[in-house]
């Protein structure tokens, strides 16, 4: 089945690296990706074109500049009439509502995709994000990637109704590279990291305030109490980096909180982690980096907010604590490096639940499914007519 998939821009965002794991699977399950940005090619909104190309898709980009762009819908539903796709997938808002009317307007199907939980929004922007809602739910399917978020936007767009078009299509990571370390084989971390021999504890995630690092290391004290040796490695950049590491001289910790910036090794990082946090306080939706851990078997400590008990069992996978709580997260934390064995369990315990649950594999069946029920029902229609 031939997918053509919009997207807003080439950003390295949660949801445009999706795209990417998904090119990585989706011929093994009879798929074949189009990848068309709206945005036209620059630095900033190009980041992801080498993990497309990397996947076997070739980028392309249409070069609109805003949502209500007369002669950029026009190329768009050209585009669409001239590649000919069985269905167009578009993800994000300002792809949602454009390439949804035009491939009505092209004789195609189209589906939708949320990739966030709501959250409280204010003038033009509510405005655009309705619009987006009134679009989809108008198309033939909308997808939420978790149930938290197709549940907040039953509640703040249609009084806590969910409409019959609106599913639920979980994400996948790709489980033959987030894998744990195979027999005999090392599962040290990289050795420029420069770490040493003691328990490490891993946050990777962009350092904004939602991700709740601050109460990470609002914790770290109360861990380093019982784990002297203990390392927190904070992986990623953001706004909030000067502040974290502001915060992490205050309380004396320079030596134990480690700040590695963005890298691209994250499947080592993991496997030679030993607990891996994600203490968000708000905003997650389905969080790639949960079922990267999960498939590296690695114990995961985070917040129960969102999506994020889709994906973790708590107490079977990983460990959930209260968004905000310092001392939620010390207790969670010193409890897993107190017991390796519990580590190995609930390490083991997460592996298979990304194997049942989470694999991309999966996820890209679910969504071919989806697609020609879609389908399906267009060429129905068609007859009808």
């Amino acid at each position: 089945m031939r997918v053509l998939t919009v997207i807003d821009a080439f950003r390295l965002g949660g949801a445009e690296t999706l795209v990417a794991q998904l090119g990585r699977v989706s011929a093994e399950v009879g798929i074949e990706l189009d990848v068309l940005s709206l945005h036209g090619r620059s630095p900033e909104l190009s980041r992801l074109e080498p993990l497309l190309v990397e996947a076997g898709i070739e980028p392309r980009y249409l070069g609109v500049r805003r949502t209500l762009d007369a002669p950029g819908f026009a190329r768009l539903v050209r585009y669409i009439r001239r590649t000919n796709p069985d269905v167009v997938h578009a993800h994000l808002e300002m792809s949602m509502t454009m390439a949804l009317p035009a491939a009505r307007l092209a004789g195609k199907p189209g589906v939708g995709t949320f990739h966030q939980v709501y959250r409280p929004m204010h003038g033009r922007e509510l405005g655009r994000e309705r619009l987006a809602v009134e679009v989809a739910t108008r198309s033939d399917a909308t997808v939420f990637v978790s149930n938290a978020s197709r549940r907040s936007y039953a509640e703040h767009f249609r009084s806590g109704r969910t409409p019959g078009s609106w599913h639920v299509v979980h994400n996948g990571v790709d489980l033959q590279h987030f894998t744990p370390p195979g027999p005999g084989e090392p599962s040290t971390l990289p050795a420029d990291l420069g770490l040493g021999d003691g328990p490490v504890v891993t946050v990777v995630a962009a350092l904004r305030d939602f991700k709740g690092i601050t109460h990470a290391v609002a914790a770290w004290p109360e861990v380093l109490s019982r784990h002297p040796s203990a390392t927190l490695l904070v992986v990623g950049s953001g706004e909030e980096g000067d502040r974290l590491r502001r915060q992490v001289t205050d309380l004396g910790l320079d030596g134990s909180v480690v700040f590695a910036g963005m890298r691209s090794d994250v499947v080592e990082v993991m496997r030679g982690s030993d607990v891996v946090l994600l203490p968000s306080i708000f905003g997650e939706n389905l969080p790639t980096v949960l079922m990267e851990a999960g498939g590296c078997a690695r114990p995961v400590v985070a917040s129960d907010v969102g999506g994020i008990a889709d994906i973790v069992v708590d107490g079977e996978t990983g460990l959930l604590t209260r968004p905000g709580d310092a001392a939620s997260i010390a207790v969670a934390l010193v409890r897993l490096l107190d017991d390796d064995a519990l580590r190995t369990r609930l390490g083991a315990a997460a592996r298979l639940r990304m194997e049942e649950h989470f694999d991309a594999r999966l996820w890209a069946r679910n969504l071919l499914a989806l697609y020609r029920q879609v389908g399906e029902r267009g060429r129905r229609g068609a007859t009808r007519a």
